[in-house]
Parts: C-alpha cells; structure tokens; sequence
C-alpha cells in the first residue's frame, strides 16, 4: 500500500469476496491490489497508458503458472482518493464504489474490455450482475 490516508480503506476479506464472486470457477487465481495516491497512479498511467492524468484503477495482466498451476492473474492499481471522490460524484456508497472497481479491474484482468460498444455492454452486464449478487446496486442502468 502506498497511500498514506489508510483510512476508509476495505479490510482483505471484501477484496477477497468481491473478487471470488468472479473467479469461482477457474483455477486459484493470485491477484496483486496496490492501493496508491493520485501522483502514483497518474505517472502509472502515463507511463503504461499514454495518459497523462490520475484514473481510479489499472489493470495489469500476467498470465502465468507458478508453484503447481496456481496462476498468478496480474495486479490491480487502485487510486483510494479517486474512488472516495467518485462515490459520493456518482452517489455510490464508498463500499460499493470499492467493490465495483475491483471487479471491474479483475474482468480487466480476465481479458475483458470495453474499448468498443459492443464490448463495453458485454462487460457491464457482468458488472451489474456481479453487484447484484452482492447486494450492491447495479452501477450501470
């Protein structure tokens, strides 16, 4: 963790719940989750991405088998300050805001993605019933 507000932040047991739901079926899958300040994830994301400017997570894929075919998913970067502002910009409760972009990020590391429309509908259907069977609202209408 690189961020220096450790506040608000969930405990492992919801990143590992959130993340279950999506994963249940495949091999164990290990998943890194740094959680980091704007600047960090800013200069992630110019450096990765080409953007210059703060996101609320990246997504970074490794697809590997290490000690007896557990595989190692990828990592995910997660922006605490952004995801604290989007919540309350989109009306989200800080906890759902969390679990949202975390199984966002890990569809990302499943190979989804939403860079077209078709796509984009793809990964939020997933998105809307993953929250739904978390008791979370659907975060997309």
């Amino acid at each position: 963790m690189n961020c220096k507000n450790k506040k608000k932040i969930p405990k492992k047991n919801m990143f590992e719940k959130w993340i279950k739901k999506i994963v249940y079926k495949k091999n164990i899958k290990i998943i890194t989750i740094r959680i980091v300040d704007e600047e960090e994830i800013k200069n992630l994301n110019f450096k990765y991405r080409g953007k210059n400017y703060p996101t609320n997570i990246l997504s970074f894929q490794f697809d590997c088998f290490i000690h007896k075919n557990i595989e190692l998913l990828g990592d995910l970067v997660i922006c605490k300050t952004i995801i604290e502002k989007e919540s309350i910009q989109y009306n989200k409760t800080l906890e759902s805001r969390w679990a949202h972009m975390i199984i966002h990020g890990t569809l990302h590391l499943l190979g989804y993605d939403h860079k077209n429309y078709q796509d984009q509908k793809i990964m939020e259907n997933i998105e809307n019933k993953i929250m739904s069977s978390l008791n979370y609202n659907k975060p997309y209408l």
